[in-house]
């Protein structure tokens, strides 16, 4: 595994398909997750990322990254997202036209501990089921699948599990799902 996000960009640029499952490996569920908080919807959200990894590939779009790895990859799946919702629905993209292209990527140190503080609070108000399930798929990395068996469930029934954690954050005033990568 590559440490850095630098060395897999400039695995990348070499065109070392290694790095490109690094990228999914260690991007994959943030980038579902940042896209539910447009698409209101993991199944869309799941589409737009492994699109944008396909194209990111195929298109060789890895070889315009100059600096930063990580905020390409989340401003390209934001983008997608956004032009997602132009498509498909069109009324709820005027809501956030404005807000999506004006939100910078990396918020400053307040804001993510003011957000993790509300975050941590918000938690605590999931079942059990959900929280762990949460934790496992987004914080952790780990596969449906795999929570799946740990937890003696079907895959759909951790789908449904996640989709109503999401749901419950999103629907927080002043949150940012991304803030869970901070916990």
């Amino acid at each position: 595994m590559f440490s850095t996000d630098d060395y897999i960009l400039s695995k990348l640029k070499q065109g070392d398909e290694k790095a490109l499952k690094e990228v999914v490996d260690k991007y994959y569920n943030q980038l579902c997750v940042y896209s539910v908080q447009y698409t209101d919807s993991l199944e869309v959200s799941e589409d737009i990322v492994q699109d944008f990894i396909i194209r990111l590939w195929e298109k060789k779009l890895h070889l315009t990254i100059n600096n930063n790895l990580k905020s390409f990859l989340f401003n390209s799946v934001r983008n997608a997202s956004v032009d997602y919702l132009r498509k498909h629905q069109p009324y709820r993209f005027v809501e956030i036209e404005e807000d999506a292209y004006i939100t910078d990527f990396e918020p400053n140190e307040t804001e993510i501990e003011e957000q993790v503080r509300r975050l941590k609070q918000y938690l605590k108000e999931l079942t059990p089921k959900e929280y762990k399930v949460l934790m496992e798929i987004v914080v952790h990395n780990k596969k449906y699948k795999e929570v799946a068996e740990e937890l003696g469930l079907s895959v759909n029934t951790i789908k449904t599990h996640l989709s109503r954690a999401l749901k419950f954050l999103r629907s927080k005033p002043f949150i940012s799902l991304y803030s869970l990568f901070y916990l």
